[in-house]
This record gives structure tokens, C-alpha cells and sequence, in this order.
């Protein structure tokens, strides 16, 4: 007797900044998972035009793969841990391969003449500063990534924020902290070099556009494999910005003279 083989269901296919890819799932139940990691503003695409390719896939009642390509990212884990498996290996995925847009990890608000831009790795502390400054008032762009064109405009990148409490990591929407989202492209007024330390004094040290233009090629996705435009983004992003430097403790007086510095005139 021939068994019959089991019919998967449809993968997730969609576009984001340009870099198509597909998720296949089994079973079908794992799609409205996979949905709420996708990247900002993905649309749905053919999956016979996509270049990046994922899996999730259940092992047994209680255990997940991840395929990444045809490697295995996970083998065996709980659903949580490939659902944050598949959503960072996604994100790297599309910051690294999008043709228009150079990806940089940062923090990113706008107010008043422009964008402030925090560069920085996770533990920085970047993510509890851009809550305190949207709570200040501040329009939320990303606390993930600055989305920069090959001019060095600055464009959204809004999800949740993912906040660390005591080791444990909660999402928190822009809507809940009381603040709105950007939609527009920005131009970048305010670099800030900072790194949070318990008790630190902001004491805010003006450096170089060159220092500038370092810091942020230093947390810039596609630095290696496209260093050129990689370059050119990140330069033309700190030309005319002013670039702060300076070790910072508690978050909410940091975002009040950052917000203050944006309302102000440019400097001359």
C-alpha cells in the first residue's frame, strides 16, 4: 500500500526593504508565531521569488526545529526559543542583504530639527534610553536598527521595544509607553556615543564627525560585505550631526538634555 505523503501547509513568503524570503511551517497553527516577527512594513511575495529560505518545524509535542537554508539554527528547543532564534535570524538576514538601505545597530528618535542616533551592540543600555526619551516625548523610530539610505536619511524601523527587566525580557509597544511612531524619513541632528554604567555622570564630551562616522560604521551590519556604500551611508549620516560622547547613568535626566539639545537651534 502506498502511504500518501502529507500535505504541507503554504509557507510565509514576504518582502521586506527589498530582500525577499520565505518561512515554511509545520504545522500550520506555527503561521500567526511567525506573522508577529516578520520586520516592519513586510508585504506577502511569491515564494517562488524569494533568495532566503527558514523553517519551523515541530519535533515532537514539545520541542521545535529551525532551519536556516538547509542548516540546522536549532534542533530540539522550546517554542519561545525558536521563535527568538527564527525572529534574530531573520532580522540579520534582511539588515544584511537589503540592496537600498545600509542596516546600523542603534537606538533612533526624532524631535524637534531632527534624528538622534544611540550606536550600539545589545547591553548598552541604548534600548532603556530610547524609552525614556519617547516618554519625554520624543517620536519613536527604532531601538533595533537605523535604516539608513544611500544619501544617510534615516527611516523607521518600529517594533515593540524589548526591555530587560531583572534578566527577563518584556515587549513594550510604542502605544503603551504613550508615545507615537515615525513614518517619515529623517535627517540625523545628533549622534550620541553612550554606554550605561551605575551612577555615571552625563557629562557630554563633543567629538568629530570623523569620530562620528566610526562609531556607527563600527555597528554597521553590512560594514564587511559591502564596505563602499556601507561608507558612503554612514558618512553622509553624520555630515553636519553633532556627535556626543559620555558614559551615562539613569536614563530619564540623559533623555531630558538630549530632547533639550534637539529643541535647540543648530549649533554654529
Amino acid at each position: 500500500m502506498r502511504l500518501r505523503r502529507r500535505k504541507l501547509p503554504p509557507p510565509v513568503a514576504c518582502e521586506s526593504f527589498g530582500v525577499r524570503f520565505h518561512v515554511s511551517l509545520d504545522p500550520p497553527g506555527l503561521r500567526e508565531h511567525v506573522e508577529r516577527i516578520l520586520p516592519p512594513g513586510w508585504k506577502p511575495c511569491d515564494p517562488a521569488d524569494t533568495t532566503g529560505s527558514f523553517a519551523l518545524r515541530r519535533a515532537d509535542n514539545e520541542s521545535y526545529d529551525v532551519m536556516i537554508g538547509t542548516n540546522a539554527g536549532l534542533l530540539g528547543g522550546t517554542l519561545e526559543i525558536a521563535i527568538a532564534m527564527l525572529d534574530a535570524e531573520i532580522r540579520m538576514f534582511v539588515a544584511s542583504n537589503a540592496p537600498d538601505r545600509t542596516f546600523v545597530h542603534a537606538g533612533v528618535v526624532a524631535h524637534g530639527r531632527g534624528a538622534l542616533v544611540i550606536p550600539g551592540e545589545s547591553f548598552s543600555g541604548k534600548t532603556t534610553l530610547v524609552k525614556a526619551l519617547v516618554e519625554a516625548g520624543a517620536t519613536y523610530y527604532s531601538d533595533e536598527y537605523a535604516v539608513l539610505d544611500a544619501d544617510g536619511g534615516v527611516h523607521p524601523y518600529p517594533r515593540p521595544l524589548s526591555i530587560r527587566y531583572h534578566e527577563v525580557t518584556q515587549e513594550q509597544t510604542i502605544g503603551e509607553l504613550g508615545g507615537i511612531a515615525g513614518s517619515e524619513r529623517a535627517e540625523i541632528a545628533v549622534v550620541v556615543v553612550t554606554r550605561y554604567r551605575p551612577g555615571a555622570d552625563w557629562q557630554p564630551t563633543p567629538l568629530s564627525q570623523g569620530a562620528g562616522v566610526l562609531a556607527l560604521l563600527a555597528n554597521t551590519i553590512p560594514a564587511q560585505e559591502r564596505p563602499e556604500p556601507s561608507l558612503r551611508a554612514v558618512t553622509r549620516a553624520a555630515a553636519g550631526a553633532t556627535v556626543l560622547e559620555s558614559e551615562r547613568g539613569e536614563a530619564g535626566p540623559v533623555a531630558d538634555a538630549l530632547l533639550e539639545l534637539l529643541a535647540a537651534p543648530v549649533p554654529r
